[in-house]
């Protein structure tokens, strides 16, 4: 029998590497267990990711208007879920918004008919579901779903429970430093310690979630670039009006649910204070770091929403 020790290894999954630690256990179940987060998850994105030509979602997103389609139970599940935030943003979080999105890839700036044209083909609003039958039907012809802004999240919800099943007591799964779920304990015995990069700075740190049994996902208009050659923009489109969102801004949140935590760090980035209250207040036992990036200066702002006493 071999010794415990820390087990690490990658895989590719959602465009992304995905990192597999596992400390305090012997290295054939902790290379066994990597092989069930790995085929999980590549049976998940053979069903939700738009970008595998042979997925459920692509050949779903083939589909004509008026046409009722059977969803299987996971791309059930997503598409629910993406239909409460939907409602709970009033319309902030929309996974429809595709067709505007690719307009936005190269360019800086877009058509004003053009835009008005691919905005005819957006909106959850376009989408009738029967909750009876798990199905759906889109009302407009070229309307898509693209779960990308919650994909990995909803991964690692998944993967989570599989953990736990599974006896593992210790670990972190990570899409990169994106997206990353930490159960029980670091090696020295503590909370892990999450850090969250100064983009101008990537040595350093501008704060750190201290997590277990929690995730951190973290978007943003900026990023780190492959190369290492500094920040690269990202365009997040604010639905309302089908433009980019100004600033070079990033949001991590801690949540117990990864997908929760994509949500808020999306429309974060898109809702206007006032908006951001309301949600708040729908909110349970997260945290929430917004950074912003100026040419002289990076501010945090970090809020704290604890967990309502039922009692």
């Amino acid at each position: 029998m071999t010794e415990p020790t820390i087990f690490s290894d990658t895989f590719l999954a959602f465009g992304s590497h995905c990192d597999v630690v596992l400390p305090n256990l012997e290295a054939d179940t902790a290379k066994n267990i990597f092989q069930q987060i790995k085929a999980e998850l590549e049976q998940l994105e053979s069903t939700i990711s738009r970008f595998s030509l042979l997925s459920d979602i692509h050949e779903l997103n083939q589909t004509g208007k008026d046409v009722w389609i059977e969803l299987s139970g996971e791309l059930w599940e997503i598409l629910s879920i993406t239909n409460d935030f939907y409602q709970m943003s009033q319309g902030a979080f929309d996974v429809t918004m595709f067709p505007v999105q690719s307009l936005w890839v190269e360019k800086e700036n877009v058509d004003e008919t053009e835009l008005e044209e691919a905005q005819q083909k957006c909106g959850f609003d376009k989408i009738e579901l029967d909750h009876d039958n798990k199905r759906l039907r889109f009302k407009e012809d070229g309307v898509e779903l693209d779960f990308g802004a919650i994909e990995k999240g909803f991964a690692l919800d998944l993967v989570k429970p599989l953990l736990i099943d599974l006896g593992v007591k210790d670990a972190i799964i990570s899409f990169e430093e994106d997206v990353v779920l930490a159960l029980g304990n670091h090696p020295a015995g503590t909370d892990w310690p999450l850090g969250i990069r100064n983009l101008q700075q990537p040595n350093e740190f501008v704060h750190v979630f201290e997590v277990s049994g929690q995730s951190v996902y973290t978007t943003g208009t900026v990023y780190i670039r492959d190369d290492g050659e500094g920040m690269k923009t990202r365009k997040i489109i604010s639905p309302a009006t089908g433009i980019p969102v100004d600033g070079k801004r990033t949001v991590s949140v801690k949540a117990d649910s990864a997908t929760m935590g994509a949500f808020i760090a999306n429309i974060w980035l898109i809702l206007p204070e006032n908006d951001k209250a309301i949600i708040s207040d729908q909110l349970n036992d997260v945290e929430i770091l917004e950074v912003e990036y100026t040419d002289d200066d990076v501010k945090t702002k970090v809020t704290i929403i604890e967990k309502e006493d039922r009692s």
